[in-house]
């Protein structure tokens, strides 16, 4: 999962489709694997580590884009 505060323009090299794309991969699957981790943590103090770095690496992770007509999931961007 990872963050995207919006679709970027693409060109599909499937379908030759040119515009917005689909953002997948923005659920919150991950973001609540992380907070059940942090509550862990409070009983396995080396979590205390690990869980700030799996955030910033979380937030720091670009959505994958894809064509919205065909599903491409390797489009070019533009």
């Amino acid at each position: 999962m990872a963050f995207a505060l919006r679709s970027k323009t693409i060109k599909c090299p499937n379908c030759f489709y040119e515009g917005k794309a689909e953002v997948k991969g923005t659920g919150c699957g991950l973001w609540l694997l992380l907070l059940v981790m942090l509550i862990i943590s409070f009983y396995f103090i080396p979590l205390f580590i690990i869980i700030p770095l799996m955030f910033i690496w979380l937030l720091l992770k670009p959505a994958k884009q894809i064509c919205p007509r065909c599903k491409y999931p390797y489009p070019m961007l533009k």
